[in-house]
């Protein structure tokens, strides 16, 4: 796969919160900050035989061991009560709240659907 972000600068995508679990497990993010970038990559799924993965969008599932899958399960389960209450009071704001391991040092982040 080939994991990407787009942003109108670089200072801006090199912060975000969406790179610090892709960055901290080893892998590249390609920054797209030209205009551009962001239309080409909704036409253009793959290049040279590689997927093209949006790091801001839902779904984006980097291989963990065991141990991680573990952990986030009991998360899952840990929290699952908190997540039900925050969609509750956030109601039609939100189509969904779950726990995550994309973050690694920011509290949360709003990502947007795989086709939205």
């Amino acid at each position: 796969d080939i994991y990407y972000i787009t942003g109108e600068s670089r200072d801006v995508v090199q912060t975000s919160a969406f790179v610090e679990r892709v960055i901290k497990r080893g892998f590249e993010v390609v920054y797209m900050i030209d205009p551009i970038d962001e239309y080409a990559v909704q036409q253009l799924k793959e290049f040279d035989g590689k997927n093209l993965v949006c790091v801001t969008k839902e779904g984006l599932e980097l291989p963990e061991d065991e141990a991680e899958k573990k952990k986030m399960e009991e998360d899952k389960a840990k929290y699952e009560g908190l997540c039900k209450a925050m969609v509750d009071i956030l109601d039609k704001k939100v189509e969904k709240v779950v726990v995550s391991s994309r973050m690694v040092s920011s509290p949360c982040c709003i990502v947007t659907s795989q086709y939205g």
